[in-house]
């Protein structure tokens, strides 16, 4: 396997607004980082002014192999990789030329939670809990789908991944 294919997008997670440090820093090592920035207006007391700011918030994206990884790690302003289900969250190719595109009209962008909100009856799709339907509730950060036993007048929750969830459509 070649360098070039070895090298991944990662996703990593910085201290609070340190992102536009840690992507100076990174760039300087050489590494391939991506922050994504939208513009909007901020409101002092005295004025207004337009500035740039991360889009999402505490996250920066690196293209990295292992070792490259671990130099990301050591880097000031760096806190932790992102993992999933324990995998180190990865970002597409696609992703990436789709942000970066993105960045050409950066007044335009806002960010969107993909969770399902509070509330909605959602299906899972995936897993072994395949099939099994509830109320989305969130509990500490983490979803978890609401199944209720009207008989007994109690309700059991199961923690399921974003991901692995539909909206019911009626």
């Amino acid at each position: 396997m070649s360098e070039s294919d070895s090298r991944l997008w990662r996703v990593f997670y910085t201290r609070a607004r340190a992102e536009k440090k840690c992507e100076e820093r990174l760039t300087d090592r050489r590494i391939d980082v991506l922050v994504p920035k939208k513009q909007e207006i901020r409101q002092w007391s005295d004025r207004k002014k337009e500035v740039t700011v991360p889009l999402f918030r505490n996250y920066l994206f690196a293209r990295v192999d292992e070792k490259d990884r671990l130099r990301v790690l050591r880097t000031k302003g760096i806190v932790r990789c992102v993992h999933f289900d324990g995998e180190p969250a990865r970002l597409r190719e696609e992703t990436v030329e789709q942000l970066q595109t993105a960045q050409q009209a950066p007044n335009r962008l806002s960010v969107a939670d993909l969770r399902p909100p509070v509330g909605e009856t959602v299906t899972v799709t995936e897993g072994p809990l395949q099939g099994l339907t509830g109320e989305v509730q969130e509990h500490r950060g983490q979803m978890h789908i609401l199944i209720r036993v009207e008989a007994i007048r109690q309700a059991m929750k199961v923690q399921v991944p974003a991901d692995w969830v539909e909206t019911e459509t009626t």
